[in-house]
Order: C-alpha cells, then sequence, then structure tokens
C-alpha cells in the first residue's frame, strides 16, 4: 500500500516492527529480498491506528491480497452497474478466494466502469486518454489495467464506442448516445475507430 508515514518515521516504526516481530512477512513467513522491504501494515485496517499492538510486517503479496479482501467486504462505491454475464461469472468464479489478481480485478474493473458510465452519462463524452488516466487514479489501478477495462466497454458488445473528434482527438460516448447532450464537436466527423 503507499506510504503514508514520513520516511523517518516508517524508518523507525519498520526499525522497531523488526526488532519485535523479526524481518519476515507476519502471515506467509517470507523473508524479504530488498531492504526495508516489507509494508506496515495496520491489523485493524485502520490507517490512522498507530498503536504499537495494531502494526505489524507483511510482504507486498500478503498486504494487496488482505487490502483486497477488505475492499470487496466494503466496496466504496454504491450502485455499481455490472454487465449480467459478468455478474453471473463472478458468482459461478470464486474471485474472492483466488489470486491477488483476480481479487483486484473484481475489485477494479467493476469501479471503473460505474465510474466511467457515469461521467459520460454526466458530460456526455470524456477524452480517452482521461478515461484512462482518470479512471485509474478514482479507481486505484494501474493505466495499463484501466485501458484494458475501456477497451472491454468499447469492444463489438460493449456500451460505449470511440469516435474523433473535429480536432482529431478520440473522445469516448454511449453508442446509443444516451448521455446528456454536452457533445463535443465531433457532429462534422463521426468517424468510428477500430
Amino acid at each position: 500500500m503507499p506510504r503514508r508515514w514520513a520516511i523517518d518515521t516508517r524508518a523507525w516504526a519498520y526499525r522497531y516492527l523488526v526488532l519485535r516481530d523479526g524481518e519476515l512477512c507476519q502471515l506467509c513467513h517470507k523473508v524479504p529480498t530488498t531492504f526495508y522491504g516489507l509494508d506496515i501494515d495496520h491489523v485493524d485496517g485502520d490507517k490512522n491506528n498507530n498503536r504499537e499492538s495494531n502494526l505489524r510486517l507483511l510482504c507486498r503479496r500478503c498486504n494487496v491480497s488482505l487490502e483486497n479482501k477488505r475492499r470487496a467486504v466494503s466496496p466504496s462505491v454504491h450502485g455499481e452497474r455490472e454487465n449480467q454475464r459478468t455478474r453471473i461469472v463472478k458468482g459461478a468464479v470464486a474471485y474472492g478466494e483466488g489470486s491477488p489478481e483476480m481479487q483486484a480485478n473484481l475489485l477494479f474493473e467493476t469501479r471503473f466502469r460505474a465510474w466511467l458510465l457515469h461521467y459520460i452519462k454526466d458530460n456526455g463524452f470524456i477524452p480517452k486518454h482521461e478515461a484512462v488516466n482518470s479512471g485509474a487514479e478514482v479507481v486505484g489501478c494501474n493505466p495499463i489495467t484501466s485501458a484494458k477495462y475501456l477497451s472491454k466497454l468499447t469492444s463489438l458488445y460493449g456500451p460505449l464506442r470511440e469516435i474523433k473528434g473535429m480536432l482529431g482527438e478520440t473522445v469516448i460516448v454511449h453508442k446509443n448516445g444516451s448521455g446528456s447532450h454536452k457533445q463535443p464537436d465531433v457532429s462534422t466527423q463521426q468517424k468510428e475507430t477500430v
């Protein structure tokens, strides 16, 4: 997880935890291969609770996996709309018990989809580069991952499409034009990209 403490504070806390518990992941017991290679985890999930008893060292894999499980239990985006097929597959496949990558996908793809569809509904369009980069920032995933999600949404069966604006910029709009009326200057040049 991102470093939230000042470097000196984190260094002191890390040293303390190494002396108290040893320099190994408290869940999988792996030893780090790099200097300060473990994350400082808050046992109760409260990042503001910095009591000694609430801190432990975890490897990156265990920390990400645990954080994904915490987020899956209490997602921050409500009213998310999923594709019915996606919902059926997620019910059949135990994503929540799978690899950290599967757990991250379970969390991020639904949030990205909900954010992007809501944004386009309110604004009518979004430049493609903003959909990728802002979407990654909003949901907390990598831009490469958000580009893959966008690619699914603009596929043959997805609800969105890419068009070129008058200045040649690629923008994302609803296929059925159900966004707001704040359309970009694309009326004279609505070329679909493939």
